[in-house]
């Protein structure tokens, strides 16, 4: 789907983002990302073998949970599915991040260990007052 402009406007600050996922036993998995977009696709990022990562990789779905920075009451609930995972951008992805995020040109925890992943989210229904 089309991301409505607001919603577009608060991707585009760096607000915090509540991601879920689905884990193996069912039970949701929460945790707090930085977020970016691609036209309308959602830009995630994580490593390889980490908790959202492995439950991607069995379950697409996924919920995000967003704020403006300026109304941190106002809450726009997305839900969508991933529709790519790769590897090849994944150190870019995270430093593109790191420069929205901490106005920094590199992410300065890198671990040399990590295989960043970026994460490609279609985005599927919004739930908020528009």
């Amino acid at each position: 789907m089309q991301l409505p402009d607001p919603i577009r406007k608060i991707i585009d600050a760096p607000v915090f983002a509540h991601v879920a996922t689905v884990g193996p036993d069912g039970h949701p998995h929460n945790t707090v990302m930085w977020i970016d977009r691609d036209g309308d696709l959602i830009v995630l990022n994580t490593a390889a073998g980490r908790t959202k990562w492995r439950n991607l990789q069995a379950d697409p779905r996924v919920s995000i949970s967003v704020s403006p920075l300026d109304d941190p009451y106002q809450n726009f609930s997305l839900k969508g599915r991933v529709v790519e995972m790769r590897t090849g951008d994944g150190d870019a992805v995270i430093d593109r991040l790191a420069k929205k995020y901490l106005g920094v040109e590199e992410y300065p925890y890198r671990n040399a260990t990590d295989t960043r992943v970026t994460i490609l989210v279609e985005i599927e229904s919004v739930a908020g007052n528009l």
